[in-house]
């Protein structure tokens, strides 16, 4: 009967003796099967940023502002946008707390893989020049684009008899502590501008600070300050009631639902001509082709009409730029916004 490997009556070799032929193959077998698990296991296994070119998955756009304000209008406006572009899911998660520090540190601190996007105020570059040791470094993040411009208008009861800059210097120069201007918080832009036009016309108009423009709104109204900062926008909705008037606006250039209304640098104070704008940023190690997507992306975005339109329609002037010319502005404000605060002692209590 012919013997064959399954036939449970072969013939095998004696002990002792072997079939050379099948071992040196059997040793090859196990070599081989080593090197391949030894290959298995060193190989790290594949992330979910590598799982494909960016992006692949959800994308976050963090904003440092509580839900419906106009930050996070504009976020969602920027979000819808990128979702039909890339075809994934981008979703808008507030972290609003600690004067937009909050929200900076946690991207600063997220995986650099473009999947993390920050989007904030100008508070990102105020808190670097108004404290000693903040927690964050403008290092700690790679610009991307600046989104929009936010312009800050100085706005007066409509009873106050000053129509401008110059009228108001001479009246304030009349009379010294008599007049009060309230701003969005001790640090903010509004609070850094009011006390940049006190040292640069020499007078003194007394500081009171609230929790946001609409707080001081009343007490404006009310002619209790009779002065007040805050966004263009805001004020923008309450000038049919006749109870205001926009004095000047910090921003580079006249706005185009106001042209009648000139600038702080127009009215010889282009020291404290500082716009505030909402700008996006990626973690400082996020590869510069994906921090190049961001920015094209966000360019191609702001330039969509309809984008344009509820831009301004939020009293804001629509930008996008590079990440380079981003990086300049940065820079620039640091320098500029930090020339007003040592100039005037200004600290976040």
């Amino acid at each position: 009967m012919t013997s064959t490997p399954q036939d449970p009556h072969a013939v095998r070799p004696m002990a002792g003796t072997s079939s050379r032929p099948a071992e040196h193959a059997r040793r090859r077998l196990l070599a081989t099967l080593g090197l391949v698990t030894l290959a298995a296991l060193s190989t790290p296994m594949p992330t979910l940023a590598q799982d494909g070119p960016f992006p692949s998955r959800t994308v976050r756009i963090v904003i440092p502002t509580a839900p419906g304000g106009n930050l996070d209008l504009l976020a969602r406006v920027l979000a819808e946008k990128l979702t039909a572009a890339w075809g994934q899911q981008v979703i808008v998660e507030s972290r609003a707390g600690a004067n937009t520090m909050l929200a900076t540190s946690m991207v600063a601190k997220a995986p650099p893989d473009g999947y993390t996007m920050l989007l904030t105020i100008s508070g990102f570059v105020q808190n670097l020049v108004l404290q000693a040791n903040p927690p964050y470094k403008a290092t700690d993040l790679a610009p991307v684009s600046l989104v929009a411009s936010f312009p800050i208008a100085l706005v007066a009861n409509a009873t106050l008899p000053a129509n401008d800059l110059t009228e108001l210097v001479k009246l304030a120069k009349q009379k010294p502590k008599a007049f009060s201007f309230g701003s969005y918080g001790v640090g903010s832009g509004g609070h850094i501008i009011g006390e940049g036009l006190n040292k640069a016309a020499g007078i003194e108009i007394v500081h009171v600070p609230y929790k946001g423009e609409a707080a001081g709104f009343p007490d404006l109204v009310s002619n209790a300050i009779q002065l007040q900062y805050g966004s263009t926008g805001f004020f923008a909705r309450q000038l049919s009631t006749g109870k205001i008037k926009i004095l000047a606006v910090a921003s580079p250039q006249r706005l185009k639902d106001f042209p009648t209304v000139p600038t702080f640098a127009e009215a010889g104070f282009g020291d404290i001509n500082l716009a505030g704008w909402g700008a996006s940023f990626l973690p400082a190690a996020t590869p510069p082709a994906i921090v190049d997507k961001w920015a094209t992306e966000l360019r191609r975005i702001v330039a969509m009409p309809d984008v344009q339109k509820k831009i301004y329609d939020m009293g804001f002037e629509p930008v996008g730029n590079t990440p380079a010319e981003f990086a300049q502005v940065i820079t620039n404000d640091l320098q500029k916004w930090g020339a007003v605060v040592r100039a005037n002692n200004i600290k976040l209590e």
